[in-house]
This record gives C-alpha cells, sequence and structure tokens, in this order.
C-alpha cells in the first residue's frame, strides 16, 4: 500500500468513525424515537444493519432486479470511461429482494455508509477498496471470494454471467462468515424507547420536513450526466408526488424483480471535488462538504453539505440554515468536478432551473 492511501484512509477517519466506534462495546445513553437509517419512516428492522449492494448500471432493460426496494440508491462515476454502479441499500439483510446483478465494490459508497455499519455486498472490487477493508478490519460478502455461497448465476450481459443474490443467501454466508447482521453498539449509537439500539440516521429527517421557501418550482425533470456515456434522468409525476427514474435514453428504469419503474421521494445531487488516484483513472471524492441540489414534491432547493453530527450528511439552505427532510426514499448522485459534470433541471416548458 503507498504512503498516499494511508494519509487518505486518516483523511475519511472522520466520515467512517462511527463504523469505528460502532466496533466498541461502549452502551448507548441517549433514549430516542425508533426511526429508520435510511428514510426516517418507522424502522422496517430494528436493531439491524442496513445492507449496500453494488450492482451493474449498463445491463440490457430487464437485468436489474431490486432497484425498485431500496431505500436509498447512490450513483456516482468512480472510474473514468467506464459506466457508472449504482448502491441499493436496504434497512436490513432480511429486507433485501433478489438484487443484482452485483458488480464490483467502491470504496466511496461504503466510506459514505460507514456510519449506519453497513454490510457490504459486492463482485471483487478495485485495490483501493480492499484497501478499505483491510485498513477497519472490515469483511464484505463477495462473489468472488464466495462465489455459489451467496449468489446464483442468471442471464448473461457483455458474455458474462449475471450474479444475483437474496436475504436468504446473504444469510447463510454471513451465518458461513461469521458476520454480525445486528447493529454494535458504540459512541455513535443510541437506544430507542424499546429498548432496541438505534444507529444514526444518513439524512437529517424530520416528521413534516423543515424546509424553507424552495429557490424554484416547477422542477418536473433531472438529468445527471456522469460521463459521455453514462446519464441518469428522472421525471416527476404529480399524482404520486415522486420522481421516476429513466436511463440516459429515456427509457423507464424497471426492476426485473416486479417490472415497477424505480421511484424516489427525494433527489439530492451532491458537487463534490474529486482528484484523480495513482493509477491516473480512479476518482477519489472529498467526501467533507459542498455544494449540491435537492428536489422533493416538484420543487428545487439549492443545498450545501457537510459531515453531519447527528446525521452521516448535514444539509443547509442558501443562508447556512439547518434543512430536514419529510421521510421518504432518496437518489443521491455525487457528481464529480473532474468529469465535468452536467446536471440539468427544467420545468414543464423545458426552461433550465439552474
Amino acid at each position: 500500500m503507498t504512503r498516499q492511501f494511508w494519509i487518505r484512509a486518516a483523511a475519511c477517519c472522520g466520515l467512517c468513525a462511527a463504523l469505528l466506534c460502532g466496533c466498541t462495546a461502549a452502551p448507548s445513553r441517549s433514549t430516542v424515537t425508533p426511526q429508520d437509517p435510511l428514510t426516517g419512516e418507522q424502522p422496517a428492522a430494528p436493531g439491524q444493519r442496513v445492507v449496500a449492494v453494488s450492482i451493474a448500471n449498463d445491463p440490457a432493460p430487464g437485468l436489474q432486479r431490486g432497484t425498485s426496494t431500496a431505500s436509498v440508491v447512490l450513483e456516482a462515476l468512480t472510474v473514468q470511461d467506464t459506466p457508472t454502479r449504482l448502491c441499493l441499500v436496504y434497512p436490513s439483510i432480511e429486507q433485501v429482494p433478489q438484487v443484482g446483478p452485483v458488480a464490483d465494490g467502491q470504496d466511496l459508497y461504503w466510506q459514505l455508509l460507514a456510519g449506519q455499519q453497513a454490510l457490504a455486498v459486492q463482485r471483487g472490487g478495485s485495490r483501493y477498496t480492499r484497501n478499505y477493508f483491510d485498513y477497519y478490519n472490515l469483511e464484505p460478502i463477495d462473489a468472488a471470494e464466495v462465489g455459489r455461497l451467496a449468489f446464483h448465476t442468471g442471464q448473461k450481459w457483455s458474455n458474462a454471467p449475471a450474479w444475483y443474490t437474496s436475504s436468504t443467501e446473504l444469510e447463510a454466508a454471513a451465518s458461513r462468515l461469521g458476520l454480525t447482521t445486528g447493529i454494535t453498539a458504540g459512541k455513535t449509537t443510541e437506544t430507542d424507547t424499546e429498548g432496541r439500539l438505534q444507529l444514526p440516521v444518513f439524512l437529517p429527517f424530520a416528521e413534516s420536513g423543515r424546509l424553507p421557501v424552495p429557490s424554484a418550482e416547477g422542477a418536473v425533470e433531472m438529468r445527471v450526466q456522469f460521463s459521455p456515456g453514462s446519464a441518469t434522468a428522472f421525471r416527476y409525476d404529480e399524482a404520486s408526488q415522486l420522481y421516476r427514474m429513466e436511463r440516459g435514453s429515456g427509457i423507464p428504469q424497471r426492476d426485473a424483480n416486479t417490472g415497477v419503474q424505480v421511484s424516489f421521494d427525494n433527489l439530492l445531487v451532491l458537487y463534490t471535488a474529486s482528484s484523480l488516484r495513482e493509477d491516473g483513472h480512479t476518482l477519489e471524492y472529498d467526501l467533507s462538504m459542498g455544494g449540491g441540489v435537492l428536489l422533493r414534491a416538484g420543487r428545487l432547493w439549492h443545498i450545501t453539505w457537510r459531515q453531519g453530527a447527528k446525521s452521516t450528511l448535514a444539509l443547509y439552505d442558501e443562508d447556512g440554515k439547518a434543512l430536514a427532510l419529510a421521510p421518504g426514499s432518496s437518489y443521491i448522485a455525487l457528481v464529480s468536478s473532474v468529469t465535468g459534470r452536467e446536471v440539468a433541471v427544467t420545468d414543464q416548458a423545458g426552461e433550465s432551473l439552474l
């Protein structure tokens, strides 16, 4: 491992501290209302670690499974001249549907989810991903290592098997590998009113939200161009007040498990500084702070963000006042300054709102 890696690993300790502290035996003292760490809703799986699955975002339509039931979806370009990977996050191992095609792990996603003690599911990974797990003494459920113990193959894409997994397979693998699926007590965990351990929330939530007057109304379409060959778009559905996900070509992004188009309550685009790593094509993101935009219910807010004390990410309006989202599902894009970010938000007439 290079000296630069250890310097960068130390730099992200603040974001990963929740996970490291979760490995201590210190009991939590705060008593809080039960809350799902991913959505802010009533917890679907109290006392359980969240599960994060890296999946391919370039296969033909009909191959992606598990996308519509994830509580949070993360997307970023981590390697230049390659398609993005999606990270699907579920509240517990029992809540994982059939999901895939499982792809190589991205240490960016694992860093972001450290505070939620995320159990990572991947199919191999770069040396940076391996270094991350080694540095923090963590173990993912990796198809490159456990194979059919936790994964099965379906159709092929790019002349290679598409690997999938599910809650039953992951539970068996976790048991065999000696991985705990429950929350470990630490400095950042709290105890809810039912006496169960609770993780910090990923985003700031409040029962009815806490948002100022929006920067713009009528935010009905958004497109994030991660690279010339990789884009994700959304179209607002007023009836459901959800943003429907589309591929860059305009084809609806559907979950092959159900046929349902993937949709979200919240859309977040986080601008962040980035740089190329030593290999010359892998991107490293600054996860300390940045600007961005928030879309919810057809409205747009310009925001800033940084590492939070009570949530992994803290959000602020243009005046620096803290924001809180109403509970719900979230799509979060990290957009790199190196790749020539292109984010477009338009109204019904096609006029830009940025």
